[in-house]
């Protein structure tokens, strides 16, 4: 775990699960605000609980570590992999940046709104449909690259409007 004693702002640090860097802007009581390195992420407000379980130092994060990503730079490398699930949100944790999506299979995931394209989470409501990756987090599996679907929006349904528009 991460000890917040060895954190400084500038500190450049790594999300374990998918592999995204981070510079540490301010350590608040309650809360680390990180600046992505990648224009393609927005800036995080992460609870210092789950800074500290699921962020490394920079240096520290090499093969072996992070599901064997290790340095590899570029999206591909960052892409959460696997079937796009589809499900809708049960509930939102606002204040703590978090929710859980029941999946049409059935089973509940837990996701984080640092796993989400950037502006996501804040138009998000419970009841909304989405799609996302399950990737095994810390503490088990984890809704990864979570995206609300628009209403009467799926692929069959697009690609026939689109062969008959």
């Amino acid at each position: 775990m991460l000890k917040i004693e060895e954190i400084e702002p500038g500190t450049p640090v790594t999300h374990r699960n998918t592999g995204f860097r981070y510079t540490v802007v301010e350590i608040g009581d309650d809360e680390v605000l990180l600046e992505p390195a990648s224009s393609e992420l927005q800036d995080l407000a992460i609870p210092l609980d789950l800074f500290r379980a699921e962020f490394v130092t920079s240096e520290r994060y090499s093969a072996g570590r992070g599901r064997g990503r290790g340095r590899s730079r570029g999206s591909a490398g960052r892409v959460p992999t696997g079937p796009r699930l589809r499900g809708r949100i049960k509930k939102m944790v606002r204040d703590r940046g978090f929710g859980f999506i029941r999946g049409d299979d059935g089973k509940e995931v837990f996701f984080h709104r640092s796993g989400l394209a950037a502006g996501e989470y804040d138009g998000m409501s419970e009841g909304d449909a989405v799609e996302y990756v399950v990737q095994e987090g810390p503490r088990g599996p984890r809704a990864e690259n979570v995206r609300v679907v628009p209403p009467g929006s799926d692929s069959a349904t697009t690609e026939a409007a689109a062969a008959h528009g």
